[in-house]
């Protein structure tokens, strides 16, 4: 085979030089496919200086169990406060009236103060002409151990929305 090439100098020359030119342009090739690669792992890494991708990856999936572990958070957050928001008062509803029809006007009303939960108080301030009192009674979920009056009644409905407010101003009787 040595002696081919001898023989053959100017070929031999020539193959050579089509093969350095041939992998000249193999490189160039390479050489810019690797810049877009490189623009493209830009896109993707950002200009954080020299990373790879596995770095990259770790990364982001660290940041995504923090960002999970956050997110947890704030979703119990929003569970507790859920639980506060229901305990306060969200129903109300006020009545005045005359107990006891002793034309000292519409002196006497009645307050609903109702949670979510429909549990609260009723207070009722009862005026006459000579004495005052007030009555505070606990409502559990809708619903009172003591006796209520009719105006307490229409107080407690009114707050839970069971009938509609057409009125706060009614006859009344005696409370007791």
């Amino acid at each position: 085979m040595g002696t081919f090439f001898a023989a053959n100098l100017t070929i031999s020359f020539i193959l050579a030089i089509a093969l350095a030119a041939l992998a000249l342009l193999l490189s160039g090739f390479l050489l810019m496919k690797l810049a877009r690669l490189r623009r493209d792992q830009k896109v993707v890494l950002g200009d954080a200086g020299v990373r790879d991708i596995i770095a990259h990856s770790r990364e982001l999936n660290e940041s995504v169990d923090a960002l999970d572990e956050k997110l947890r958070r704030v979703a119990g957050s929003l569970d507790q406060t859920g639980r506060r928001v229901d305990q306060c008062l969200a129903f109300h509803s006020v009545i005045r009236y005359d107990a006891y029809r002793d034309l000292s006007g519409m002196q006497s009303s009645s307050v609903a103060l109702l949670d979510t939960g429909f549990s609260g108080v009723i207070i009722s301030a009862i005026q006459s002409r000579g004495d005052a009192r007030i009555y505070v009674k606990e409502v559990r979920h809708g619903d009172s151990k003591e006796k209520l009056s009719p105006e307490e009644i229409q107080v407690l409905k009114e707050a839970m929305s069971l009938k509609p407010k057409a009125s706060t101003a009614v006859g009344g009787g005696l409370v007791g």
